[in-house]
């Protein structure tokens, strides 16, 4: 299994070498960045900086950075690298112990780490969430599978504490623990997994932790009058997603065939889609979750076919797999930053040079590229506005304004930017196609009165955005 585990380690690189450069691929990326800049500095997560995420993910970024004394995102990429092998290598096992001819280990953790690359560039290449998850919930439904529903538990509880949805995975998991031990057995699964969850709710502060992580997300999850928007965006995503990964879709109507022998990955797979459709904001890499039970179903598949054409099949499966992963993959080489990135590390540039070290800045819009490009840091715990605005990802463009912020945002916010001002404020709905002239500080008073009594005002414009200094600096 080691030399396995290297091939998918060297496959996975070659898949990812785009990660390696400067490529900024996404938010998400720079968002975590920024707040692991925070952390490094000894700030503390869901105070000094926050987000409507466990806390794993932002500590592996803050991690690396002061392992390796640089804020580059090339460590943590290589690390996301390794959690793809791993999780390739935890299918691979599995593979091996669930079917009976022999290419299955190999079959699954290539079908796994092809398909993983077919999404576009900012979903497929990011150092992510789901990447970080992956490994561990596979690892916790493999344990399930093995009838140990006590580690099963612990391990999807840490799963869990890196991505919310990873707690889906108990629906296989509890079939698996009433097999395992009847009542008793899912008694010790709920402890076991509630275990991790608690602990860390306890080092974080259950207040703060618990509304983060859990009860704070009501207003991002509601999809309450974009319904027929969201319908349309998820038909879309799903559809790319289904094209992407087409070499393990197609196999399912052959797995079925066998489907009393695989209820748990059924049942795997169903938790995954209902992960993917929680809030209908259908973000490409949610799909990522679908991965580990779709890739061992398609094995199914495969090993339901006769054995005189069981090469054939790989053939034409191998063949379907590579297309649509290049289809992606070509991109991720040739496409540089988009224009609402450019104009992020633009506006960094320029707030690198007036500013100094220590001081800090506030950027108005979706842009945490600012940030942590020119390594200042937030006036406020909230690395977007978003939180205060609405603006948002999944969403219609009118879908901002005060009645969207997060409970209690804006009072934090304002208490921040009176406590610690800042010494610049770019003002991004200048610039930003996604969502121009849909957050502007006149739409949003509390805003604009801060700005109204510092005297804040325009003193120059970088790519149309505006860069405002308060009276008498």
């Amino acid at each position: 299994m080691f030399l396995l585990f290297l091939l998918f380690l060297g496959l996975g690189a070659i898949l990812r070498i785009p990660t390696f450069s400067d490529h900024v691929f996404n938010t998400d990326e720079a968002y975590l960045a920024t707040q692991a800049q925070v952390l490094v500095d000894g700030g503390r997560l869901y105070v000094d900086t926050v987000d409507r995420k466990p806390p794993a993910v932002p500590y592996v970024y803050a991690a690396v950075f002061w392992l390796t004394g640089s804020d580059h995102l090339g460590p943590v990429r290589a690390l996301a690298v390794v959690a793809h092998a791993l999780t390739a290598l935890l299918l691979a096992a599995e593979a091996r112990r669930r079917f009976r001819w022999p290419g299955a280990p190999l079959a699954a953790g290539l079908l796994f780490l092809l398909a993983a690359t077919a999404f576009f560039p900012a979903d497929a290449q990011a150092a992510n969430f789901e990447v970080f998850m992956l490994p561990i919930m596979t690892g916790a439904v493999l344990l399930g599978i093995r009838y140990r529903p006590a580690a099963a538990g612990a391990t999807l509880g840490l799963a869990t504490l890196t991505k919310q949805t990873a707690a889906f995975a108990l629906i296989p998991l509890v079939l698996l623990a009433w097999r395992a031990r009847r009542r008793r057995g899912l008694a010790v699964l709920a402890a076991a997994f509630l275990a991790p969850i608690l602990a860390a709710a306890l080092a974080f502060g259950p207040r703060d932790f618990f509304f983060w992580v859990f009860t704070g997300n009501g207003g991002y999850l509601d999809p309450q009058g974009v319904l027929g928007y969201a319908l349309s965006l998820g038909a879309r995503q799903t559809g790319w997603f289904l094209f992407g990964s087409a070499a393990l879709v197609l196999l399912l109507p052959f797995a079925w065939k066998r489907r009393r022998d695989d209820v748990d990955l059924w049942l795997w797979l169903l938790s995954g889609i209902l992960a993917v459709f929680t809030g209908l904001r259908f973000f490409p890499h949610y799909y990522l979750q679908l991965l580990p039970p779709l890739t061992l179903l398609a094995i199914r598949g495969l090993d339901c076919r006769p054995r005189r054409l069981r090469a054939s099949s790989v053939a034409c499966v191998a063949a379907v797999a590579l297309a649509c992963t290049s289809y992606f993959l070509v991109p991720a080489y040739v496409d540089g930053n988009n224009h609402d990135t450019r104009v992020a590390l633009d506006v960094a540039k320029f707030i690198d040079r007036h500013t100094v070290a220590g001081q800090k800045v506030l950027v108005w819009g979706q842009a945490p590229e600012v940030y942590w490009a020119s390594q200042r840091r937030p006036a406020s715990r909230f690395a977007t506005t978003g939180f205060v605005t609405g603006t948002s990802g999944g969403r219609p463009l009118d879908h901002v304004g005060e009645q969207y912020a997060v409970a209690g945002a804006w009072h934090d916010f304002l208490v921040e930017l009176h406590k610690t001002p800042p010494v610049l404020i770019a003002n991004m709905s200048t610039a930003d196609q996604r969502h121009a002239g849909h957050y502007p500080p006149r739409n949003f008073p509390k805003f604009q009165r801060f700005l109204d009594r510092g005297g804040w005002h325009p003193v120059a414009s970088v790519d149309g955005v505006e860069i405002l200094r308060p009276r008498g600096s």
